[in-house]
């Protein structure tokens, strides 16, 4: 158990510590941000303002469905 405590003191961190914030890595820093980097796909602005134009226009035509729904639903309310 000593034996631990010294490897522990040794690192400059305590169970805890580790724990909590993970263990310290003596990786360079610079070289973590270019990997995520490399695995983050690019966004495509075209097709997703395509897509938004689509669910914006899906959403006016389900318009006059919901206004003739909604009476329907404020009966049911006013019942209970």
């Amino acid at each position: 158990m000593e034996e631990d405590q010294n490897i522990t003191k040794k690192k400059g961190e305590d169970r805890f510590s580790d724990l909590m914030f993970g263990s310290r890595r003596d990786n360079d820093p610079d070289e973590e941000p270019e990997m995520k980097r490399e695995n983050q796909p690019s966004i495509d602005y075209g097709e997703l303002m395509i897509h938004f134009d689509s669910l914006m226009e899906s959403a006016k035509n389900l318009k006059p469905l919901f206004q003739k729904v909604i009476p329907f639903v404020e009966q049911i309310w006013k019942k209970k």
